[in-house]
């Protein structure tokens, strides 16, 4: 599958989302996405320097699709390079910051709280980044106690939906640190 495995640089991501700005410039649209994931954590914290993908919610949502795809295309990407699958992790406590304006698209991220919980929330612990990323944002939140972390994840979702397999892995990683 084209683009498949290719891991998107901080470079290379902030020259796409650039090309998303000229194209909805020479559309006369104005649009805007909101980044997630790998991508922030790439971006906003450069805690790495890749990521396998770019998670987003973005808006006008059918003009956005075609220009994502038109770039996949011309760069050899996999079609989903920037993608919607993060809208089941969303919480209705939407905490994001304006991370950079351009003509013709403000480009949001989720704040350091709300990754924290989003990928605690998730829990990927095999063929992720997660670990890492959530071992970086407990240190740059200055989070010290599973109670702390858990309450950080509370504020943006219900306790029904913090599974056992996150309060574990909280354990695991600043108890036995």
């Amino acid at each position: 599958m084209k683009g498949e495995g290719v891991l998107l640089s901080r470079a290379a991501i902030v020259m796409y989302l650039e090309q998303i700005n000229e194209e909805l410039k020479k559309r006369g649209q104005h649009g805007e996405i909101c980044l997630f994931g790998g991508a922030v954590m790439c971006l906003v914290f450069q805690s790495r320097d890749s990521t396998k993908d770019v998670d987003a919610i973005f808006a006008p949502t059918s003009e956005l699709y075609a220009i994502i795809k038109n770039i996949a295309n011309e760069h050899h990407l996999a079609s989903d390079w920037l993608n919607n699958a993060v809208k089941g992790f969303l919480s209705s406590r939407h905490d994001v910051r304006l991370f950079r304006k351009m003509s013709h698209l403000d480009i949001f991220t989720a704040s350091p709280e709300y990754m924290l919980a989003m990928k605690t929330l998730a829990a990927r612990t095999y063929e992720s980044k997660d670990v890492d990323d959530i071992r970086f944002l407990l240190k740059y939140l200055n989070i010290r106690t599973v109670d702390q972390a858990l309450a950080v994840l509370e504020r943006f979702y219900p306790q029904s939906r913090v599974l056992p397999k996150t309060t574990y892995l909280l354990e695991e990683l600043l108890v036995h640190e």
